[in-house]
């Protein structure tokens, strides 16, 4: 298979836009092209345009750029991206697809329409173009019939779930006719280079995904009535208490649309008439008569739920099955629920969930031992093991495992005598598992792991998957340097370690800082290069405000001042190690986190990277070095001889806005990443490519840094330029008194302090700025309000 250098969408539906955008994050230059339109809209004509002009016959793909553009959440990683997509139509484009490298099919979902396309790309096609379908759930084979001979080794299915951006899987699906060595190919392509995690799937209705996360809604919805639950109390029970999203059952549906579910469900019971639960897929009464009341979910303003506006106040009503009435949403007060909430481990979460006695454990356990022995029978009709199963379910589904990984939590043979004793059949494969000697599906042996074959009744080796490198995995075999209850040190191999957060939501304290200076410390003599980064929900959500919080209200400023400076010496030790640090930041990378990346130097950041320093949100200001390594790389920014104004004005924008990027690309926008920084779209590459990166350091001559003699700052001059702007926002009332007084603080240090303009200052002085600051705000009564809200409500306080 030849390099991917440009690819095309047919389709600029949602679907289709989205996909464009995602390979226009890649990289990739996209061709986008849909239907002419059969006559100008009445503003086209008000322009001047007829059916000749190319913004008409264009339309469609115009529009679906400019809503890929509006898309929330995002479409694409980066505004500028979009110019990576090219709209154009079927009938003056497809002489283009002659350059183009990968073809993508995504329009409606009827086989006549997809095959009549396909006759007409493929006359256009390189003798080395790859063609592939984004059908989520009609037949490869069937539409590999209609094409010709010689196309067929580079034809397959490529299943993208929606969001294309944000959900990890890809559903692969080889034809009869496909050749292997392009799937193989296509695969190491979409994992390294459009960051998806790739799943081959078989060709039936609906795939792995779809087939199965379909089965537990319906099968759910049944099980409803059979217990007598409510719609909220499902979705309480079939949340994240049951390892899965927050969206659950009922509310996944109404964002994905009662008329799309029942579409794959109608596939699926026409297109498998042999499958043993075949029934499940038919919609009951009451929810097909939702579907013909135009009752969709979210798109059309309602389904099992309906936000409605009572005395200026949003309220959320559910509907009752019974008459499709709604009525005020009722809590699940399942005392389970708050006895499984704190507990992070998801395997630990659900076996403690069905074990229980109570009804919400009864529902709990029907649902759940439905879906495992659904799941297991699935094999090898839609896939070839356990593996591409679970990955299926949490890259596409958002489970935090999947169906095997929560057997094995439950203890195979414990839930298979269970099901048995009650009367469930339980599949010849699984209950041969629970009766040998390792009853689990997955065995850890060393950095492997084997896998349950369901067909050979025995523990095969899960083949390593390339780039991905598994933190939990180096210390399950002792590889751990040092750790403390919150950080851990990590050989990595080749003479790099990684420096791990592990602290609840990886919030800074006193153990991170402790572990970067004995991390510190060690550089040179117990490895040679380091990374910054974790696998846990995000790389950091800043400082331990609870700490800082108590601290405050007792009014113990000096403690304050002393753990200020102690994480002030922590970023500068890793900005002056004496060997190269590579951090490595994904998911949200706030306040004290982004300090830390700050003092790094180098970033390897995932595609996914939301980086900010928000502490203004809470009445306070960067000081572990955040403002003064934003100074600095806006002070670098600017010319010799020009007003350096603009650039300090920029850097206090991003602090006193508390702007947080909405990406990687973003996030060089804002100043959080510089040139020499990367992105990897794939998370679970991160760790891997973040070491390449530091290796590439030391290859490459690295040296550690010096400290700067001096830096010239703005002084009272700059002061008074941002004093004035924000006195006038604070007449117009933009911002409150409180406000100000924080971001003056900001400017306070971003300028230098009162000195004189031009006047050079050192590095330490900063500090000093910054922790005096940070320190006198925490005095302030409005900061302590303002942190006490968000930690009681998740939401900033502006008063």
């Amino acid at each position: 298979m030849p390099p991917v250098q440009q690819a095309a969408v047919l389709g600029a539906g949602v679907m289709g836009a989205a996909i464009a955008a995602h390979l226009a994050n890649a990289g990739i230059p996209t061709l986008l092209l849909d239907i002419v339109p059969r006559e100008p809209s009445d503003e086209e004509r008000a322009r001047g345009l007829d059916l000749s002009s190319a913004a008409v016959r264009n339309r469609f793909a115009f529009q679906g750029i400019e809503k890929a553009l509006k898309a929330n959440p995002a479409a694409f990683g980066h505004k500028d991206r979009a110019r990576l997509v090219t709209p154009g139509n079927f009938e003056d484009d497809l002489v283009r697809l002659a350059g183009v490298d990968w073809v993508i099919e995504a329009v409606v979902e009827r086989l006549d329409i997809k095959e009549s396309l396909f006759q007409r790309v493929a006359p256009h096609l390189k003798p080395t173009a790859l063609l592939t379908t984004n059908t989520s759930g009609l037949s490869v084979n069937a539409m590999a019939e209609t094409l010709p001979e010689a196309l067929r080794p580079r034809f397959f299915g490529t299943h993208f779930f929606n969001p294309p951006r944000y959900m990890h899987l890809l559903e692969v699906i080889p034809g009869a006719a496909t050749d292997p060595a392009i799937v193989d190919a296509f695969t190491r392509f979409a994992e390294k280079r459009l960051g998806k995690g790739v799943v081959r799937a078989k060709d039936t209705p609906n795939f792995i995904a779809n087939r199965i996360g379909v089965f537990s809604m319906l099968y759910t919805v049944g099980a409803m009535a059979k217990h007598g639950l409510t719609v909220e109390q499902v979705d309480a029970l079939t949340g994240q208490a049951l390892a899965r999203p927050k969206s659950a059952t009922f509310r996944t549906a109404d964002l994905v649309g009662l008329d799309v579910l029942a579409h794959v469900a109608r596939t699926q019971y026409d297109g498998a008439p042999d499958d043993e639960r075949r029934e499940v897929f038919e919609l009951p009464a009451w929810l097909r008569a939702m579907i013909d009341k135009g009752l969709l979910g979210l798109k059309s303003g309602a389904g099992f739920y309906k936000s409605v506006k009572e005395n200026d106040k949003k309220t959320t009503l559910g509907i009752d099955p019974s008459n499709l009435e709604y009525r005020p949403s009722g809590k699940a007060d399942y005392p389970i629920l708050a006895d499984v909430k704190t507990v992070e481990d998801p395997g630990e979460r659900v076996a403690r969930l069905v074990a229980g006695k109570d009804a919400a454990s009864r529902f709990a356990w029907d649902v759940t031992a439905a879906v495992l022995l659904y799941a297991a029978r699935r094999i090898p009709e839609v896939a070839g093991d356990v593996a591409s199963i679970d990955r299926a379910m949490r890259w596409g589904f958002g489970w935090e495992i999947g169906p095997f990984e929560i057997w094995d939590a439950l203890g195979v043979k414990a839930s298979v005598d269970r099901m048995m004793a009650e009367g469930w059949d339980v599949p010849a494969p699984v209950r041969a598992l629970a009766e040998s000697a390792t009853p689990r599906f997955y065995v850890t042996e060393g950095l492997g792991t084997k896998m349950w074959d369901l067909g050979t009744g025995t523990h095969t080796p899960l083949a390593p998957r390339a780039g991905v490198t598994v933190l939990a995995d180096l210390k399950r075999v002792g590889r751990t340097l040092f750790s403390n209850p919150e950080a851990s040190l990590i050989d990595l191999g080749d003479g790099v370690a990684c420096l791990e957060f592990h602290s609840k939501m990886n919030a800074i304290g006193g153990g991170i800082m402790q572990a970067i200076q004995k991390t510190v410390a060690e550089a040179g003599t117990a490895f040679d290069a380091l990374v910054v980064g974790n696998q846990g929900e995000n790389f950091s959500v800043g400082a331990n405000l609870m700490l800082l919080l108590f601290e405050a209200l007792e009014g113990n400023l000096p403690e304050i001042d002393g753990v200020v400076r102690a994480f002030q010496a922590s970023t500068l030790a890793l900005k002056y190690a004496p060997v190269p640090v590579v951090a490595a930041p994904f998911g949200r990378v706030l306040g004290g986190g982004a300090e830390v990346c700050l003092h790094c130097h180098r970033v390897q950041a995932s595609h996914e990277t939301y980086v900010g320093l928000v502490e203004v949100g809470v009445g306070l200001l960067p000081a572990g070095g955040g403002t003064k390594e934003l100074l600095l790389r806006a002070m670098a920014a600017c010319p010799p001889g020009a007003d350096p104004l603009p650039h300090v004005r920029r850097a206090f924008e991003t602090i006193a806005l508390a702007k947080v990027s909405l990406s990687a690309w973003e996030a060089f926008d804002l100043g959080f990443l510089r040139p020499g920084d990367s992105v990897t779209l794939h998370r679970e590459h991160l760790i891997h490519d973040a070491k390449r990166s530091a290796l590439g350091l030391l290859e490459t001559g690295w040296q550690p840094l010096q400290r700067p003699a001096h830096v010239s700052v703005m002084g009272r001059e700059g002061l008074a330029n941002i004093r004035s702007m924000l006195y006038t926002m604070k007449e117009g009332r933009q911002i409150s008194e409180h406000d100000t007084l924080v971001t003056e603080k900001v400017a306070w240090v971003l300028c230098g302090g009162e000195v004189d303009y031009g006047a050079t200052v050192t590095e330490d002085y900063l500090l000093d700025l910054e922790r005096r600051a940070f320190v006198e705000l925490c005095a302030q009564r409005k900061t302590l309000e303002r942190i006490q809200y968000i930690l009681k409500t998740g939401k900033p306080l502006r008063n």
